[in-house]
């Protein structure tokens, strides 16, 4: 089909997904309420507040669809030869990709638009009338100038750039205006789970839900809500693995004062490899972060390397050591410090590492560990250089840049790390449960701060976090510097 010929006549969106002959798609009463309500015309921006696992890029991708295949007076709009887009943008390029999956995924099974595909790949569908629908991770590069009748922002709250800053309001500034093209037929759909209720998501949520912006509407369902399939006993679980803010935040929705999880529950996940602990030919350039503590707190210690065929960083080791118990006599403490910074010691001439601690060892603890031969650098850990620390763990997650593997007590300590917000900023709070102090947590984020000098632009994997979309999609829509 191609312009001029004849085409679907116009469809609504929740008839499409009932229909088995377009989307064929069975929806849950509260995706039906939600789709019924994004087709109104005289509402522009929708804002998703959803528990996890509420099906939000299942629904933008089938907006997407929608507004690519079955609103035919979106293409009046275009210029001779121009070809129109969706376009989802999400914490990720690989995230956003899962959005182009599920959409072409409904396509291909559908009798009666399925031959309306003129190409696809993973980061975009052609469609013979005109139209695209194409993934962007969260830069604010790329998008200028590209006609987008469909902008559908995924986990917004938790866009982040490579600096591990917040991403959200520069991509919504260089994305939002060029849906103008399309005046008030374009659909705008911004969701995510919160993530504290300061920061660009919970203002656009509190403003459309004041009524302060003019054909916008705000949302907010819980994940049980939003995904009648999760089961009761899933959700007791996560309750006790995030704590009663973290669930509360992740799971109902909850726009929480004093922040939600600082990362992404998805992208550690996305991070963990199905193997063990590495061997030091694995990876080069090894650095062993360590947290050290004796009395109160355990000791910790993580390996990160840089995979000598990827060139991602990778995690080789995690190591925790419980404190002596009180009431040992002082050679007793020293008889079990003296065997701690042995083991550290050895595993770091093992690996070849460079050791990194805070600057709160005691300086005996640095004498030691350089009297056996290693290098040894003091990071000051001040509360910014502490934020930066976690920050630069937690950009390398966002891009896929780090990778974990199942050790049980770090990935717990990863989870139920806080964010704090401040002077719109988000700090990080490693809260105290049982005997972990979040020790190994600090350790992995002093490796990887000391491994901030690689450079993030010699990733070789399939996506790089920082790739100029325009780089990644070849299309004849409009561009930037294109004469209007």
């Amino acid at each position: 089909m191609t312009r001029g010929s004849p085409r679907l006549p116009r469809v609504g969106l929740v008839q499409a997904c009932d229909d088995p002959g377009l989307f064929g798609f069975p929806l849950f009463p509260k995706q039906r309420e939600l789709l019924s309500s994004i087709e109104e015309e005289a509402v522009r921006l929708h804002v998703l507040a959803l528990g996890r696992r509420g099906t939000k890029t299942t629904m933008k991708a089938l907006v997407g669809l929608w507004c690519c295949l079955l609103r035919p007076e979106l293409l009046k709009f275009l210029l001779p030869g121009e070809r129109g887009y969706a376009v989802g943008v999400a914490t990720n390029l690989r995230q956003s990709r899962l959005m182009i999956a599920q959409a072409l995924a409904v396509v291909e099974r559908s009798p009666l638009l399925s031959s309306m595909i003129e190409d696809a790949s993973a980061d975009e569908i052609k469609f013979s009338n005109s139209t695209g629908f194409v993934a962007f991770p969260c830069t604010a590069r790329g998008g200028r100038g590209w006609p987008i009748f469909a902008l559908l922002m995924d986990e917004a709250a938790h866009f982040v750039d490579t600096e591990g800053n917040s991403a959200a309001e520069p991509v919504w500034q260089a994305l939002s205006p060029a849906t103008a093209q399309f005046g008030s037929l374009a659909k705008v759909v911004v969701g995510s789970t919160p993530w504290g209720e300061q920061g660009f998501f919970a203002d656009l949520h509190g403003r459309a839900a004041s009524g302060e912006i003019p054909g916008a509407r705000a949302y907010r369902y819980t994940s049980a809500e939003m995904n009648p399939t999760l089961s009761e006993e899933f959700l007791a679980a996560e309750r006790i693995v995030l704590g009663e803010e973290g669930f509360s935040s992740e799971y109902l929705a909850t726009f929480q004062g004093g922040g939600g999880s600082y990362l992404d529950p998805d992208q550690i996940r996305d991070a963990i490899a199905e193997r063990d602990e590495l061997r030091p030919e694995d990876a080069t350039q090894w650095v062993a972060g360590i947290d050290p503590a004796f009395s109160s707190d355990p000791f910790g210690l993580c390996l990160v390397g840089q995979d000598r065929e990827r060139g991602c960083l990778v995690l080789g080791m995690a190591r925790r050591w419980l404190p002596t118990k009180r009431g040992r006599s002082f050679e007793e403490r020293r008889a079990v410090e003296d065997a701690v910074l042995a083991e550290v010691a050895e595993i770091a001439r093992h690996f070849r590492a460079a050791v990194h601690t805070d600057q709160y060892a005691a300086p005996a603890v640095v004498e030691r560990l350089k009297a056996a031969g290693l290098q040894v650098q003091v990071e000051t850990m001040t509360a910014q250089s502490k934020t930066a620390a976690f920050g630069e763990l937690r950009a390398r997650l966002a891009a896929g840049e780090l990778e974990l593997y199942r050790e049980p007590q770090l990935l717990a300590e990863l989870r139920r790390l806080r964010a704090r917000f401040t002077a719109g900023h988000a700090a990080v709070v490693n809260p105290r449960v049982g005997d972990s102090h979040g020790d190994v947590a600090q350790a992995l984020a002093v490796a990887t701060w000391a491994q901030r000098s690689w450079s993030k632009r010699s990733w070789q994997g399939p996506w790089r976090p920082d790739d100029d979309a325009d780089s990644m999609i070849d299309s004849d829509g409009l561009r930037y510097d294109d004469v209007l």
